[in-house]
């Protein structure tokens, strides 16, 4: 493993900015505090290229919007794995519309590795085991450890040489084109976070399910929580799980002594604030604010003709990805063919209307698309 350079002086940016500006290709990735904030940041940007390696520190440098200068200039590629979590942290955080990509994860999909994770590849490709210690870690403490800045270092510092190996790999079997559709796409990934409503409680798994009643306690439930986590700067789920949320919401405890019999455990989060909690419950069972409506997707289910036709496209899709040694969203995603089924179309210039299909599988699957779709069913047999 190469050194690496460990950027939190403006100085030290600039230097950096100035060596990064002479390559024609660079590896970048980002480190946050998901786990550990309510709002989460990006805690560091790593970056690699020209036989150099930097860490960026967001939170110890003014400003680190130089970078931008870099990450946007269309005369350098940045290579990532799995590019929409950084691409939208940085857009995010920074504003940076970064230009043009290439994603190691997306390549190796193509490719037919089914074990795709940078760790895997590393392994496949360089033979070095990189260590997972810290992909838990928090990055926003500081001063950061020394063994959490070399973590980091890893996962740039092979990205170029990987990106060289996946490309002439993926220029032998003719998937150059996809790639190069598929990461503009990725650029154009934006952040769609928004604050909390009290109707996000329908977020939590199973909160659909619950009749009215515990809906609403659950909603109120879902506001204290989303409360607590603010004041406290912790991840929602840190403060009470979704199933403490749920149990409570189902059972809909009067007293700390419900509290109890429903929590067997003293230690149980919810006996930090149990006033907190009996509260919202209260509130939730007399409550006269109405349940959000429920939204439909604006979308008629599939006729029977139409479903015949997604089990035929779904049968063809599954026998080509086995053909070509890819996973079966490699080839066409299911929710596209869902969409041919219901669309039918009966040219390619009509293929072109099926919203998320690309140009790419135009070229390379319009034909038998065509085909499949043109081809009348089997006629059902008689018992």
């Amino acid at each position: 493993m190469d050194s690496y350079e460990y950027i939190t002086t403006s100085e030290a940016l600039h230097d950096a900015i100035n060596h990064l500006r002479s390559a024609s290709v660079i590896g970048v990735d980002t480190e946050g505090d998901s786990l550990y904030s309510y709002q989460e940041k990006v805690s560091l940007i790593q970056i690699s290229g020209a036989a150099r390696n930097f860490i960026f520190d967001p939170l110890l440098l003014e400003t680190v919007q130089p970078l931008g200068t870099l990450l946007e200039a269309r005369s350098i590629l940045k290579i990532f794995h799995g590019a929409d979590y950084d691409l939208v942290s940085l857009k995010r955080d920074f504003g940076f519309n970064i230009g043009p990509i290439f994603d190691t994860a997306l390549a190796a999909r193509a490719l037919g590795i089914r074990e795709f994770s940078l760790q895997n590849l590393i392994v496949r490709y360089f033979q070095l085991t990189l260590s997972k210690t810290h992909q838990k870690s928090n990055w926003s403490t500081r001063p950061l450890p020394k063994d959490q800045l070399d973590y980091a270092s890893h996962d740039t510092a092979y990205l170029v040489s990987l990106y060289e190996l996946l490309k002439k790999e993926l220029e032998e079997k003719g998937r150059m084109d996809q790639m190069a559709e598929e990461c503009r796409f990725l650029e154009a990934i934006t952040w769609s976070g928004k604050s909390f409503e009290p109707n996000d409680y329908l977020r939590i798994k199973g909160a659909r399910a619950l009749p009215p009643s515990a809906q609403k306690v659950l909603r109120e439930l879902a506001v204290v929580r989303d409360q607590l986590a603010k004041k406290k700067n912790r991840p929602p789920f840190k403060v009470i799980s979704n199933e403490d949320l749920l149990k409570m919401a189902k059972e809909s405890p009067r007293s700390e002594e419900d509290l109890k019999r429903l929590f067997p455990r003293e230690t149980a989060p919810v006996f930090r604030n149990p006033a907190l909690w009996l509260n919202a419950v209260s509130k939730g069972l007399t409550t006269t604010d109405p349940l959000p409506k429920t939204e439909r997707n604006g979308t008629a289910p599939l006729t029977p003709d139409q479903e015949r036709l997604l089990t035929r496209l779904k049968e063809w899709r599954n026998k080509q990805a086995d053909k070509e040694g890819i996973e079966p969203a490699m080839v066409v995603t299911s929710g596209v063919l869902s969409e041919i089924a219901k669309r039918t179309p009966k040219s390619v210039e009509a293929l072109r209307e099926v919203s998320s299909l690309r140009e790419w599988q135009i070229r390379r699957y319009g034909e038998q698309l065509l085909k499949e779709i043109s081809t009348p069913p089997k006629p059902a047999r008689k018992e």
